[in-house]
Order: C-alpha cells, then sequence, then structure tokens
C-alpha cells in the first residue's frame, strides 16, 4: 500500500516539540485552550491512524513524548528566569566591559558587563548586565558600579530574543562607577576587533557592512542602510546564516577534494573552522543551524550513502530548541529555518524537472539562482510579514545580483584579513559593495519597494503544509489532489484576506515601550488615530504604528512631545503606514530634517500653545508648569497621562491632580503608589499599583460596559 504522507520520523520530532514549545508559551500567559486545541487534534489523530493503520499509534505515541518534552523544557526554561529575579536591588557589582555595541565609531553610552559579582556578598550574576553610563569605558575594562539591578525579562506578551541571544539577564539603573581598571580581550574579541579595525581602514564606505557580513553584528550599519536593505528584500545578507557557512563549507572542501577522506573524516576537519567562525560570531542561532546540517549529511552520507535535506534541517532545530527552547520566537530563527524549508519543498522539484530536460548549462544557472531565491522568499514571506509587518515585493530578483556579489564580497574579505598586501582585496570589496548599496538604496525608493502587510501565525502553518505537498513529500491519488489542493489554497486566502479586514474603530488606547520612552496609540470609535511621543524610539514607534494600522482610521495626527528629538526614521514609518494628515509640536522645539520630510508629504508643523487642548474624537493637552511637564490623552471614558520628566516633574503633576486611568512615568514613584495610582514605567519595580513594562510587556486600555480593562501583551 503507497504511503500518503513519506514520514520522516525526524520531522515529525521537530514539529511535535515545536508544538510542545507553543502549548507551554500559551499555558503560560493564561492561553490554555491552545493546549486543548492540541490535545484533541492529536487525540483525533491517533484515533484516525489507530482506524486506519495498524502501528502509526506508536509514531502518534512518539510525538506525545516529545510534544511533552518540548513543554517541560520550555517551563523549566521559563522557571529558571523567574528563580533569578530580582527588583529594585541596591548592588557593587564588579565586572567586565564586553565588546557587544563597542566596535562601531558611533559614541553609544550602554555598555554590557559580564562575570558579575556582588562585591559585599560575592553573590555571582549568570549573564549579561546592561547599564547606561555617560563616561568612556573601553571593552575588557574590569570596573566596580554602584546602581540599582533590576531584571529584564525576555519572555513577555512579545518575546524579546535580543537578549536572549546575548545573554542579557539584567539592567542596572542610576549607575556610577567607582572604579576602573584596563583588561585584556579575550581571543573572539580580538579577532572582532580586529575585523573592526582592518575592515573600517580599508574600506571607508562600506567598512560597517563588511564588520557584519563577517561577525553578524550590525553595531556599525548606519540605520539608513539597514532601512534601504530591508525595503530591497536583501537584509538577510547582513546576518550570518547558512550562506556564509557554505562559503567557508566550500573553500575548505575545495582543498580538501583530492584527499578523496571518508566522510567522518572530512566532517571533523571541516567542524574545526565552522565551530572556530560560530565562537567569533557569538553561536547566533543562523550559523548553529547551518553547522548541525553540515554534520547531519556527513553522517548521512557516511551510514546511509546520502543526505536529506529536511532530515538535516529537522535535527537542527531539534537541538537548538532542545538547549535554546525561546529561540522558537526569534525572527532569524524562523527566516534561516523557513529558507532552507523553501529550497527543500520548492526548489528540489524544479531541480528535479531541469534535470530531466536536460536544459541548457548556462540557462540552468539562472533558472536554478532565481528558483532558489523564490523559494527562500515564498517560504519566508508570511514571517516576514509577521515579524516586521512590512513585505519587499522585489527581493527575489535583488537577490540575483547581490547574492553573487555579496559572495564575492565575503570571499574578498575573509582572504583581505590576512595581513600585508592581502589587506588591499578589501579595497576591491568596497568597490564591490557599494554597488549593491547603491542598488538597495534606488529600490529602497519606489512606492512599491514593499507593502505593509501583516500575517497570522496559521498562515504560515497552511503555508507550510502546502508547500510540503508541492514538494511532493504526500503522496495523493488525481481524485485527491483534486480536493486537497484547491482545500489547503482556499484556506491560505482566506487566512491572507482575514489580516486585510480592518478592524472597526473602538475607543481604545495602546503603550508602547521601547529602550527609554514610550509612545501611546488611541483610536476612536469615530475613525480618527492618534500618536503622542518624543518619535526618537524606533523600538516603542514601530509596535505603536503597527497597532494603528490594524483599524479602519480615516485621519491620524502625530503629537511630538518633544519634536527637536524626532528622527527621520520613526516619523517616516508613521507617515507610509498611517493616513496622517497632522503633526503638532508641543514645545517650541525645531527640526528642519523631520520637518523637509513632511513638506514632501504636504504637511506642516503646527506648533500647539501650552495648556492648550486638542479637541476631537481623541483630545490630547499638553500641561504645563514651568515647562511642559506632562501630555494629557483621552478617548471616550478612558485616559493616560504621559509623564514628561523625572521626579520633579511627576510631583507637580500629582499636585495638579489630574484625571487618568494610568499614569506612564520615566521612572516608579512612591507618591503615586501611596496615593493608590496605577502607573506604568519602563522597568519593574516593588511598588504597589506599579507595572514595569520591561516585565508585563506594552498594554492596550479599553472600555468594557462599566469596567476598564488592562490587558499586556
Amino acid at each position: 500500500m503507497k504511503r500518503v504522507i513519506n514520514v520522516r520520523l525526524s520531522l515529525l520530532i521537530a514539529v511535535a516539540f515545536v508544538l510542545g514549545i507553543l502549548a507551554c508559551y500559551e499555558w503560560i500567559f493564561g492561553n490554555f485552550y491552545f493546549g486543548i486545541i492540541v490535545a484533541v487534534i492529536v487525540l483525533a489523530a491517533c484515533i484516525f491512524f489507530a482506524i486506519k493503520r495498524h502501528g502509526v499509534w506508536k509514531l502518534t505515541l512518539v510525538m506525545l513524548i516529545f510534544a511533552a518534552l518540548g513543554f517541560g523544557v520550555t517551563r523549566l526554561n521559563y522557571y529558571v528566569m523567574q528563580k533569578r529575579e530580582v527588583v529594585e536591588q541596591s548592588v557593587t557589582l564588579t565586572g567586565r566591559v564586553c565588546d557587544y555595541g563597542r566596535n562601531t565609531d558611533e559614541i553609544s553610552y550602554t555598555y554590557y558587563l559580564e562575570d558579575c559579582v556582588e562585591l559585599d556578598s560575592g553573590q555571582k550574576y549568570s549573564g549579561r548586565v546592561k547599564l547606561r553610563y555617560g563616561g568612556d569605558l573601553q571593552t575588557g575594562d574590569v570596573v566596580t558600579v554602584t546602581g540599582t539591578l533590576n531584571s529584564v525579562y525576555p519572555v513577555r506578551g512579545e518575546v524579546q530574543t535580543f537578549y536572549l541571544r546575548h545573554s542579557v539577564n539584567y539592567e542596572l539603573q542610576s549607575a556610577s562607577v567607582v572604579s576602573q581598571e584596563s583588561g585584556e580581550l579575550k581571543l573572539d574579541e580580538t579577532i572582532r576587533r580586529y575585523i573592526y579595525e582592518v575592515t573600517r581602514d580599508y574600506m571607508p564606505e562600506n567598512g560597517g557592512i563588511m564588520y557584519a557580513l563577517l561577525t553578524g553584528d550590525r553595531n556599525a550599519i548606519d540605520d539608513t542602510v539597514n532601512w534601504s536593505f530591508a525595503r530591497a528584500g536583501i537584509t538577510h545578507l547582513l546576518a550570518v546564516s547558512g550562506l556564509h557557512v557554505g562559503f567557508i563549507v566550500a573553500v575548505v572542501c575545495f582543498a580538501l577534494r583530492k584527499l578523496r577522506l571518508h566522510p567522518l573524516i572530512e566532517c571533523s576537519i571541516l567542524a574545526v573552522p565552522l565551530t572556530f567562525y560560530a565562537y567569533i560570531c557569538g553561536f547566533v542561532p543562523s550559523i548553529v543551524r547551518a553547522i548541525v546540517m553540515v554534520v547531519c549529511s556527513y553522517v548521512a552520507r557516511a551510514f546511509f550513502g546520502r543526505q536529506d535535506l529536511l532530515t538535516s534541517l529537522s535535527w537542527a532545530a531539534f537541538l537548538i530548541l532542545l538547549v535554546k527552547p525561546f529561540y522558537l520566537f526569534d525572527a532569524g530563527f524562523q527566516l534561516s529555518f523557513l529558507s532552507i524549508f523553501g529550497i527543500s519543498t520548492l526548489y528540489l522539484p524544479i531541480d528535479r524537472f531541469l534535470t530531466k530536460k536536460n536544459v541548457n548549462k548556462h540557462l540552468r544557472r539562472f533558472v536554478d539562482a532565481l528558483s532558489v531565491s523564490s523559494a527562500c522568499t515564498l517560504a519566508t514571506l508570511f514571517a516576514v510579514a509577521i515579524n516586521y509587518k512590512e513585505v519587499p515585493l522585489l527581493g527575489a530578483l535583488i537577490n540575483l545580483i547581490a547574492i553573487p556579489l555579496v559572495s564575492v564580497v565575503f570571499v574578498l574579505g575573509l582572504f583581505g584579513l590576512i595581513p600585508w598586501v592581502f589587506h588591499y582585496l578589501l579595497t576591491a570589496a568596497d568597490s564591490v559593495l557599494q554597488v549593491v548599496v547603491r542598488l538597495a538604496g534606488s529600490v529602497a525608493q519606489f512606492d512599491f519597494a514593499a507593502v505593509t502587510f501583516t500575517a497570522l501565525a496559521v498562515t504560515v502553518v497552511i503555508a507550510a503544509v502546502l508547500m510540503f505537498a508541492v514538494g511532493g513529500y504526500i503522496n495523493l491519488s488525481k481524485r485527491g489532489k483534486r480536493f486537497f489542493y484547491p482545500i489547503l489554497t482556499f484556506l491560505l486566502v482566506l487566512s491572507i484576506v482575514f489580516t486585510f479586514i480592518s478592524q472597526p474603530s473602538r475607543n481604545e488606547i495602546y503603550v508602547s515601550y521601547g529602550y527609554g520612552n514610550a509612545v501611546v496609540a488611541v483610536v476612536s470609535e469615530e475613525g480618527e488615530g492618534a500618536l503622542i511621543g518624543d518619535f526618537d524610539d524606533y523600538t516603542a514607534v514601530e509596535p505603536a504604528v503597527a497597532y494603528l494600522g490594524k483599524f479602519k482610521l480615516k485621519s491620524c495626527k502625530l503629537y511630538a512631545v518633544h519634536y527637536g528629538a524626532a528622527t527621520e526614521l520613526s516619523v517616516g514609518l508613521a507617515l507610509r503606514q498611517l493616513p496622517v494628515d497632522g503633526v503638532y509640536s508641543l514645545t517650541t522645539e525645531g527640526n528642519l530634517s523631520v520637518t523637509n520630510m513632511l513638506k514632501d508629504y504636504g504637511i506642516e508643523v503646527v506648533y500647539q500653545y501650552p495648556n492648550s487642548i486638542i479637541d476631537s474624537s481623541i483630545m490630547a493637552q499638553s500641561i504645563y508648569d514651568g515647562g511642559l511637564i506632562a501630555v494629557s490623552v483621552s478617548v471616550g471614558n478612558i485616559g493616560v497621562c504621559l509623564v514628561c520628566g523625572g521626579e520633579q516633574q511627576a510631583a507637580k503633576v500629582l499636585n495638579a491632580k489630574l484625571n487618568a486611568d494610568i499614569f506612564l512615568l520615566q521612572e516608579a514613584s512612591e507618591a503615586y503608589s501611596s496615593a493608590r495610582l496605577p502607573t506604568l514605567t519602563l522597568y519593574q519595580s516593588n511598588l504597589n499599583y506599579n507595572y514595569g513594562a520591561n516585565k508585563y510587556g506594552n498594554f492596550t486600555i479599553k472600555e468594557k460596559g462599566d469596567t476598564i480593562l488592562l490587558t499586556f501583551r
């Protein structure tokens, strides 16, 4: 009897493990329905297979075991995070300054300490401690600092994978350096520093991009370049991935080819440079995935005489998530795995077809390149939409040009790191890379280069099943295909259409916190929208813009609390994605670059008088007391007060007795807690009625009958 599904045990194990992680994540945040749905589906599968085919229940049992393992590993990881929680603890720490974020010419006062020990108690703190300090600290320095220590919370309504990837477990507020001693760089830091200095000296135009290509650290890249690469659909080239591992494998295998070694011996030799490269790049998930897949392919060749891309991919996913289950929510992890999944399901059938047709070799190379690029683009399309809310339309075509050029640049970069005359290879790489930068910049300017689009998680699942079927892994009769493919395609289209159906407007407020500032997004029943904030923190602006994008808005207004601090990047995002018809400055500050950009959109900045009210379905009022101290925003029967400044301004706002359902503060205030007023600050505090955004995440506030609901997300 012909099997309906070409079963790969490793793939089913990986899928079951992922389901277990998702079930645990939803359970942690109170969504018990997801776990019940998974259990019902698995139970139905057990009954179906038990009836249809004897023995398949064993396979289902294996999947249940690994789903339970995924659930358990995820819960254990979350438990460990909870156990190391620290809230507002005054400490004196001794730690070493690591190099993350330090290899850049831009001034950055954010530092990360490792190997931290509390001076008085001798307690050691795992991972890294983030701090902001106005002085000059160098990589390798051993410093003693005082301040208030708080945990960071990577697992909230949305997983903050930045902290997970870089092992940032704590943040030190109000940091003051007591002592500073010069130290030595570690091996990986020495290598990264050498790469940065050499690329900067010999590549004056694009040294930061080359540094990112070689190490994965993108801190030295200008925001404009990041934006243009993203809109052109080639931002994946800036992150170390399987493409970079492939270059190293190709170079090493070329050198080993004539030796004709046993696959396991060749794998052992190859593992040395690959592991060393992963060490330099900080063992990011995409690199680890590629290395595990390389090892699996060699093992398969040694024992079975052939390799299977899906099997290698499945083992890579399982092993990485077994150690770091929350990597599942990392955009880089998702895109890396989906790209390879797309190649194995969409490209390989095309490759087999072209092989049968004996296509001309020159045409074959072009078709192969286009097929691989298109397969990766299609496979990652909906994941890109979920994570970035914007999908590049020309990515598949631009990659045909960019990938070969970047391949040349990468090889030139590797050999250009060799001292003396080889450094001048970097000069050639700079010229080639400049072509890619100009191409991305030109493409990014087109209005149709990228479209605003989001997707549902279920859309990714449906698309993956459809790709699995198209790849030939599901054996159906002609009659079965006539039903299966149309139904699956219909469900895919339906899930996509659903995302384009804007929600009816309602009175609701959403507060988004970034690295230091809050942005308030407001929507009214009349279809009006508003954004209030400094517009200098893109990480706060982007979720707020995405939130308003869900509704049927007729118009939207921007209220700049400190107009002089606003950036083109943040304001431009709102202009592109929302029906902005007015921009108001609540102070007298100027901002020439943003003003000129607004003129291109036909919008003139309106400067508001102190304490004046902008009255519509959304009411916004600037509150002055010797200067701007707060912005009061209300819609319907709900309102928030955004306090502008520190403790002094917060005290003035409290004395003003403003009517608000929640107060947004820079720092938690004992006075507000004593007055039984609910507050939200960037950091978790042990005060009553204070909710730290770093622990609970961003939130919505809305009406439900006579009740006001506060929901963290």
